[in-house]
């Protein structure tokens, strides 16, 4: 039987968050087999708000309201929203005349595109300020709505008759689209742009990390946010959640190395349980070397999650809880019977029936990696869309 996914059509955020569950699953190294996916989100979501992981490149945040402001001239919502609709996949084709090649949404599925970019980046424009509407069917009914206002407005000569024209839902500073978007565009952001852009995230997410490194650039963008060489010019509480989650993320890789060894025991395939041995022990190495759980403020961590998403589920929490008494306990988990009990009988509570550990069919699918990806908390796309705001004010950055 093939498998689906399905959900009703509630509001915008909620389609984005299962587009990125659909996303993960996709790739090996982020699939959330332990069920702490709240926890990354919540820091993430902390440190670098707006951003997601179908995000590619930055222009496409000005790229959907223009396509909108388009669309907007037809004469009903319906056409409207069709010719939004048409108008993004014409984005493809303009994208790929003005010679661009990497980041570009549907350069190869075309017209067979799935996630169009409003879907992708809606949650965005709402985080960012660049939208206040729910739906881009909304818009379309207010444009409409608006204009039948203005027409009866323009045909009355009594002053007090006239009616308030509200607000499109569109950033009214948002800046022009280019004369070539739809002929021959690209992805690097114009001057204006950058400027809009960076005073649009900066002031809209103002507390965050992602503000802070709009206007503080640094000389190298690494491939961690804890390696960043500046950040301890920092703000105080953003450099205690950055070692949170630096922390986090090396501590609970164990975890998801140690459930893969398991699934290469399960299904017999020594060479994978040998290798997971060894990253194991190389995990374990780095976990010491580095010091990660010395002086560690628990209870800070737990109240820097629940600050950013209350809703974390007790049993989660829990879970970490334990492995991280286990780890700090023992010197090795390989061959710990509690460790191992518990990151079974994790991804058992999680999935009931499907657990690899109890399917041989879902086992007989393991791919040899699953969730092995070390939680980055988004930062890879928060650095690419960093890039391009740099970029764009003439600033180089050492990637």
């Amino acid at each position: 039987m093939v498998s689906s996914f399905g959900w009703l059509d509630v509001d915008a955020q909620q389609r984005q968050k299962m587009l990125e569950v659909v996303d993960l699953f996709r790739e090996q190294g982020t699939v959330d087999d332990l069920g702490v996916g709240t926890i990354r989100d919540a820091i993430s979501d902390l440190l670098f708000p707006g951003t997601s992981v179908l995000h590619t490149r930055l222009r496409y945040v000005l790229f959907v309201p223009w396509l909108m402001q388009r669309a907007a001239h037809k004469s009903s919502p319906t056409e409207m929203s069709a010719e939004f609709r048409r108008l993004e996949f014409r984005l493809i084709t303009s994208l790929m005349a003005g010679g661009e090649t990497q980041g570009v949404i549907g350069n190869r599925a075309r017209t067979n595109l799935k996630q169009l970019p409003s879907a992708m980046y809606w949650s965005a424009l709402d985080a960012w300020g660049v939208r206040d509407v729910a739906t881009a069917d909304a818009y379309f009914r207010r444009m409409h709505d608006t204009r039948a206002l203005q027409r009866r407005t323009a045909a009355t000569d009594d002053p007090e008759s006239r009616a308030f024209v509200p607000a499109s839902g569109i950033d009214q500073h948002l800046p022009p689209a280019p004369d070539e978007l739809l002929n021959a565009t690209g992805l690097a952001l114009a001057p204006a742009e950058e400027q809009y852009l960076s005073d649009r995230i900066a002031a809209s997410t103002r507390g965050s990390m992602l503000a802070w490194l709009v206007h503080h650039p640094p000389g190298e963008l690494p491939r961690r946010v804890w390696d960043l060489e500046h950040l301890d010019e920092a703000p105080e509480h953003l450099r205690v959640a950055v070692d949170h989650a630096r922390r986090y993320s090396l501590a609970i890789h164990g975890a998801a190395l140690l459930y893969n060894l398991l699934l290469a025991e399960a299904s017999e395939q020594e060479e994978l349980v040998e290798a997971y041995r060894d990253a194991l022990g190389d995990w374990r190495s780095e976990l010491e070397a580095t010091r990660a759980l010395v002086g560690w403020d628990r209870a800070d961590f737990w109240a820097t999650v629940h600050a950013s998403n209350p809703r974390v589920r007790a049993v989660t929490r829990a879970f970490v809880d334990r492995w991280l008494d286990l780890i700090a306990a023992h010197d090795g988990v390989t061959d710990n019977g509690e460790a191992r009990t518990l990151v079974s009988t994790r991804e058992k509570s999680i999935k009931g029936g499907r657990a690899r550990l109890l399917n041989q069919s879902a086992l007989d699918r393991w791919t040899g990696a699953s969730g092995t990806g070390r939680h980055d908390f988004r930062w890879l796309v928060a650095r690419s869309h960093l890039e391009d705001l740099y970029s764009a004010r003439g600033i180089e950055v050492a990637a």
